[in-house]
């Protein structure tokens, strides 16, 4: 295990792994694989001969079919010799590091494929898993880093060793997946793929971890985010997004598909267009941890297996998320922005960051689920509980584990015991800070107070879980058990044997003692009287600039201390010593200068002298130097003191600096034992934070069930954020899906509170998963392997997409991340798009229609989904029916009222059905919209349903319309007359009085 320090870096104190691109850890592939002459693309020699061809060309052929001929397309020295498919196909993967992020991508040329992953690791532990979870799922040949990772050898040497797994099954996985073609090309195949993997074998370096896999240093510029993101949008094309299905026949990295542009375009390279639509349903372009391993992967294929494609397209027939790292359950940013799960607030003037001499970078948590949840008492509490929310389990057993620690902590006798944990972990600070600063030689001697506080506390805890708490635990325990109880409902999963047995009969003190053992009681309780014996708190605590030494511990060192404290009374006696022997001299001092040492002080004033000499001073004083009115001299009693004594607090301080450096050093060696204690204690802050929410916020356990049994049950559910600032009573709402009711389809009137309900019900999945009670009567939630949501986001002219663009992006993304365990929440889909229909109702947007058969899509896939709308036509229209297909109306009521007069109350209730209106008219006149407005709103609606004309306003009719009397008689009088050329006077009058009139 690799020693890991604060975050997610590896330690590297006293240790340098680092091998150039010369070095055998750095063997790159530049040469065979196509004339790549960056950093650590200079080849080893290989095994085979022919493999040491120069740098231009590779064979290129039908990867499905190895038998076929193959072509060296280049320059190098490829030739007739090179059998035709001998080297491994190329699986290169590309790794960055940021902060806690790390992100993945790697490229298979067997089924030509991208594998991404982008991941949080909050330690060391957290990045050994991640990576060797990708290395085993994608097995490279070849690994892609930057200048950082190369600087941290403890992350390099992780990612360069395969961890020990079944060599065998990934030969026989790549050899199903690559399998195509006719029964001889399969058998040919099946032949070929042995040899091709033990050559890459053979060029690879045996560990005892595993074998070796070589690296290539990229430059810093390939890792650039907006080349990165360029390099995304406009060089990759993914087949599968395209809709092109290629077949063997005509497929070798879409060599027709660039063969047919560059027939256009005469073998120029043509820039093509942005698929950012396409891409940002797989790709988190908001993550610039991804953005930029997939970048730099792009950049190197096309230098190297693309570089002959037109454009230097990268052209794949897939790209897909790496399984791994699914141990937890998958949040997006969009899903903890939409349930609220943390709130960052930052400083108003942020923005103004890149002015030189300002910074406000600081920011506070808001109102979120975080802070609801957050009542940690230590530092590392707080961080664990964020960890705990950024990583919810998937694991049935750890989450019935800190259940039985939050019900056993919730139980009335264990209160005193409680309170007493609580305030001694108030004590509890950062060890990893601590940690850190001493293997950089760089701690302060309050930090050796901090940890001797932090290792007090442990003990006191440490003596409460296995004394007092422990014992009420197993009465409780006991007597459950008597009682007949099933205390466990399948709290921990019976394994075979006593310790099985055990674990189901007590599942608190099982609790109590997995914690125990993770303390290391001997170790820190050794290392804090070694500390108390080496430390003098109280002194080093007044110092503060060093740490003291306490007395007794080392005897040279007590007596330099005991001869300084008395130094001035031994300089005042030999100064009086000096002055009865040369009774000639009037007064003089003695004084210690460090890097002299003990001088004799005369006041030149008193004595002849010129500028550098004193003819009545005795001779056996040595002049040194004048400073002001002080002349300096070296006599045999200041010698013999220098050799008596010297510098007293040099050789105090360096002495107490070599055992503060060896007490550092024994710190360290308990480095894995302190992690693994204070880590046990920040897991029960959490517990115990769990706990006080629970009581306060009235929480309840649930029941959490297998992932098989697809079930989300909840009775009386409530929203935990959105009831404590509600007026009035929150209404609680039931939840009822299983494998027969996966979607349900929430309408109603606006404010009704579906989107309220919505969050609530992936709030409350949520919370399972982090081990929490939930906000409700009862539950029983299966677990899922990840909730997606599709709500409006926040408006930004950075993404090049219209509302209901982005829209249909998301419900993309959801189509194609969503399983079977899948949790899918959408609200309002299609609000960007017009909802309007024609005169008699028969022709539905399309965004109806897409949102339509996206459900139907969605419930084929078995996916659970809650889904609020507004489109009542979905089941008005027969498009879908209810209790059809897993498909469950449900509606949430309102009073509307019978009078214009009157005011619309939401009930906030769910019930089974579907909406008959969306009451905007009422939500009209209750945002206190002009009432002329919704009148005449109201007139369209009811012109709409009976398929008459609307009629225009009264008002807007003009005075000169054909509709207004005076125009009436004017038009009858003027076409009653045959000839206006011979009328008479009194018609010319009339029609003059009328047009007057007008």
């Amino acid at each position: 295990m690799l020693r890991a320090s604060a975050g997610n870096r590896y330690s590297s104190r006293g240790r340098n792994n680092y091998n150039g691109p010369g070095s055998s850890r750095g063997r790159g592939h530049g040469g065979r694989r196509g004339g790549n002459d960056g950093d650590g693309g200079r080849n080893n020699q290989q095994a085979s001969s022919w493999d040491s061809r120069g740098g231009g060309g590779r064979a290129r052929g039908n990867p499905s079919h190895p038998s076929n001929d193959t072509t060296a397309v280049g320059g190098g020295g490829g030739g007739d010799d090179a059998p035709p498919d001998t080297e491994p196909a190329l699986r290169v993967l590309s790794f960055y590091e940021q902060g806690s992020r790390i992100a993945f991508a790697c490229y298979s040329e067997d089924v030509n494929e991208i594998v991404f992953e982008d991941a949080v690791a909050h330690n060391g532990a957290d990045t050994e898993r991640i990576v060797q979870g990708v290395l085993l799922e994608t097995r490279p040949n070849l690994i892609l880093v930057g200048n950082k990772v190369v600087a941290n050898a403890p992350l390099l040497e992780c990612l360069t060793t395969m961890p020990l797994g079944s060599e065998e099954d990934n030969v026989t996985n790549n050899h199903n997946r690559g399998q195509q073609g006719t029964e001889e090309g399969q058998q040919a195949q099946a032949t070929a793929q042995p040899e091709s993997t033990q050559t890459a074998d053979a060029s690879q370096t045996s560990s005892p971890r595993g074998v070796t896999i070589p690296y290539q240093l990229l430059k810093s510029s390939a890792f650039e985010p907006r080349q990165c993101r360029s390099v995304i949008l406009h060089k990759l094309r993914v087949l599968t997004l395209m809709r092109q299905r290629p077949t063997t026949e005509d497929f070798s990295h879409a060599q027709n598909y660039t063969a047919s542009l560059g027939g256009l375009h005469g073998g120029a390279s043509a820039q093509p267009s942005s698929n950012f639509h396409s891409l940002a349903s797989i790709i988190n372009f908001d993550s610039n941890t991804l953005v930029r391993a997939l970048g730099s992967l792009l950049s190197y294929l096309r230098n190297t297996a693309f570089r002959l494609e037109e454009g230097f397209t990268v052209t794949i027939n897939n790209i897909r998320r790496c399984p791994a790292s699914d141990s937890f359950l998958r949040l997006e940013e969009s899903t903890l922005r939409t349930l609220r799960i943390f709130a960052t607030d930052h400083h108003p003037l942020m923005a103004n960051n890149n002015v030189k001499g300002r910074s406000y970078q600081k920011s506070k948590e808001g109102f979120s689920l975080f802070t609801l949840l957050d009542r940690t008492k230590s530092k590392a509490g707080r961080e664990r509980l964020r960890q705990w929310m950024k990583q919810p389990l998937r694991d049935v057993k750890k989450i019935r584990q800190r259940h039985v620690g939050i019900e056993l902590f919730l139980h009335p006798d264990c209160h005193p015991a409680v309170s007493l944990l609580l305030e001694r972990l108030s004590d509890v600070g950062s060890m990893d800070s601590i940690l850190l600063r001493m293997q950089r030689c760089c701690a302060q001697p309050n930090d050796f107070l901090v940890l001797g506080r932090m290792l007090d506390a442990a003990y006191a805890i440490i003596a409460t879980l296995g004394g007092e708490l422990r014992e009420r635990a197993y009465k409780l325990d006991r007597e459950n058990d008597e009682k007949g109880m099933d205390i466990d409902d399948g709290t921990i999963q019976q394994h075979a044997g006593e310790t099985g047995r055990e674990q189901q009969e007590y599942p608190s003190v099982t609790y109590l003692d997995e914690l125990l053992r993770r303390c290391h009681v001997p170790v820190t309780r050794n290392l804090r009287e070694r500390m108390a014996s080496v430390i003098d708190e109280e002194v080093t605590a007044e110092a503060k600039d060093h740490v003291v030494v306490h007395y007794g511990f080392n005897e040279e060192l007590d007596r330099a201390k005991e001869t300084f404290e008395t130094l001035d009374e031994t300089l005042s006696e030999v100064g009086r010593q000096v002055l009865a022997k040369h009774q000639d001299l009037i007064s003089l001092k003695v004084v210690f200068l460090p890097q002299v040492g003990f001088l004799v002080s005369i006041d030149k004033r008193q004595h002849a002298h010129d500028e550098t000499s004193f003819p009545n001073i005795p001779e056996d004083f040595e002049f040194v130097f004048v400073q002001d009115n002080d002349a300096f001299f070296k006599s045999d009693e200041m010698n013999q003191l220098d050799e008596e004594i010297g510098d007293l607090d040099a050789f105090i301080k360096d002495t107490e600096a070599l055992i503060v450096s060896d007490l550092e050093e024994e710190v360290l060696e308990c480095e894995s034992e302190l992690r693994s204690t204070f880590s046990a204690l920040a897991d029960l802050d959490c517990i115990l934070s769990l706990a006080g929410c629970a009581a306060d916020l009235n929480f309840v356990k649930p029941e959490i069930a297998s992932a098989e049994e697809g079930i989300i049950h909840i009775e009386q559910g409530r929203h935990p954020l959105q009831e404590l600032i509600v007026n009035d009573e929150f209404i609680p709402n039931d939840t009822m899906m299983d494998n027969d009711n996966r979607v349900m389809i929430v309408t109603g009137p606006n404010f009704s509170g579906k989107s309220c309900y919505a969050r609530q019900v992936g709030v409350i999945a949520y919370l399972a998963h982090v081990g929490s009670y939930l906000p409700c009567e009862c539950a029983k939630i299966s677990v899922m392997d990840q909730i997606i949501v599709n709500f409006g986001d926040v408006e930004t002219c950075s993404v090049p997409q219209s509302t209901f663009q982005r829209d249909l992006t998301q419900m993309a993304g959801i189509m194609r991340k969503s399983t079977p365990n899948t949790l899918v929440l959408i609200d309002e889909f299609g609000k960007g798009e017009s909802c309007l229909f024609f005169i008699f109702r028969t022709a539905p947007t399309s965004g109806i229609a897409v949102m339509t058969s996206a459900i139907q899509r969605l419930a084929q896939s078995k996916c659970k989904v809650v889904c609020t709308t507004h489109f009542l036509e979905m089941f008005s229209l027969g498009l879908l029916e209810d209790a059809k297909g897993g498909i469950k109306a449900v509606t949430m009521s309102i009073h509307v009222p019978e009078s214009n007069e009157d005011e619309a109350v939401p009930l906030f209730k769910l019930e089974n059905g579907v909406a008959s209106s969306s009451a905007g008219l009422v939500c009209a006149r209750m945002a206190g919209l002009n009432r002329k407005v919704v009148d005449r709103a109201s007139d369209i609606i009811t012109a709409l349903k009976e398929g008459k004309q609307v009629r225009p306003l009264p008002e807007s009719v003009n005075a000169n319309s054909p509709f207004q009397p005076n125009v009436r008689s004017a038009i009858r009088l003027f076409l009653a007359v045959d000839s206006w050329a011979n009328a008479t006077e009194e018609d010319l009058d009339l029609l003059q009085e009328l047009v007057d009139r007008m």
